[in-house]
């Protein structure tokens, strides 16, 4: 489930891809499929934050979800998409799970901070983005297994 998941984040948001009709007025949503194994994320941008859930299925059956919260007042749409993009896509196995993960790019200084069990059991933490030493991008997840 946790290459299935990670694959998935790099074809959806981080990839730039699939987008579809969103079933939610005035939310966007992101698909993947590959065999018995779908993906979910869908989400709410307004006002400089946005929150959303992805959810794996497997066999039509939920199997694991993360609910999200982040605020990117710091930094433009356009500006936050490009740089967490990058980030997210050349760390793509290890962020928005268990693992540590600092990234630096044009200034832009990226981690992602776990503070939970070392599994996909129960995941959580704080990713971030500053410039300069300043935060202007904060993001909160947490999910787990489910089935």
């Amino acid at each position: 489930m946790v290459k299935f998941l990670l694959k998935a984040r790099t074809k959806t948001y981080a990839g730039a891809g699939g987008k579809i009709k969103a079933v939610f007025e005035g939310s966007k949503q992101m698909e993947f499929k590959e065999r018995r194994w779908f993906y979910r994320d869908v989400f709410y941008v307004g006002k400089g934050i946005f929150a959303g859930l992805e959810a794996v299925y497997f066999k039509e059956k939920p199997k694991f979800t993360m609910s999200y919260f982040g605020n990117f007042k710091g930094m433009t749409e356009k500006e936050t998409d490009k740089i967490l993009r990058q980030a997210l896509m050349e760390n793509w196995e290890k962020t928005r799970i268990w693992k540590y993960v600092e990234w630096e790019k044009d200034g832009y200084e990226y981690t992602c901070e776990p503070d939970g069990g070392n599994s996909i059991e129960e995941i959580g933490g704080t990713e971030k983005i500053s410039k300069n030493g300043k935060d202007i991008y904060k993001f909160y997840y947490a999910g787990g297994v489910i089935g």
